[in-house]
């Protein structure tokens, strides 16, 4: 079964963002057109802490020691995704920093191994190449550089 991750960094909710009902308008059409498709929605305003020096430290032991941590669910997300759908608008001259946090800790713990297994079945996760762009803003001159080329993002 296909398992699709909808990263939602719609931070002001589903009643005012145009791009969570953007969003939405293409889940219901891929989810029709790939019924069998599990959608997994992860919302990034349930914020995940700063990833800091010490917090650093901590998770480099917990992957050391082989142990696990909450606080590593993104890691294990991304790494299980066949396809990534992130809603995020444009925000502040850039994406929401939920989505550069949420990001932070999914570079962690096997999200190599991840990539790597993406990568070798031909599915990318962020490309700026593949970047499905809604409005008038150029995402690769507002901070979209500093994911690209780790995947397919859908906006």
């Amino acid at each position: 079964m296909e398992r699709l991750l909808f990263l939602d960094a719609c931070v002001r909710g589903p009643e005012l963002s145009r791009t969570w009902r953007l969003c939405q308008r293409f889940l219901e059409e891929y989810t029709t057109l790939h019924p069998q498709v599990q959608v997994c929605h992860r919302d990034l305003r349930e914020s995940l802490p700063i990833l800091t020096g010490e917090l650093a430290r901590q998770r480099d032991g917990w992957i050391a020691r082989g142990e696990d941590d909450p606080r590593l669910t993104p890691a294990r997300e991304i790494a299980s995704a066949d396809l990534v759908v992130v809603g995020a608008p444009y925000w502040d001259l850039s994406f929401p920093a939920v989505l550069k946090v949420y990001l932070e800790w999914s570079t962690v713990g096997g999200a190599e191994a991840a990539i790597r297994r993406l990568t070798d079945r031909n599915i990318r996760l962020i490309s700026s190449r593949d970047l499905t762009r809604r409005g008038d803003r150029s995402w690769t001159s507002f901070g979209l550089s500093l994911i690209s080329g780790e995947g397919r993002v859908i906006l």
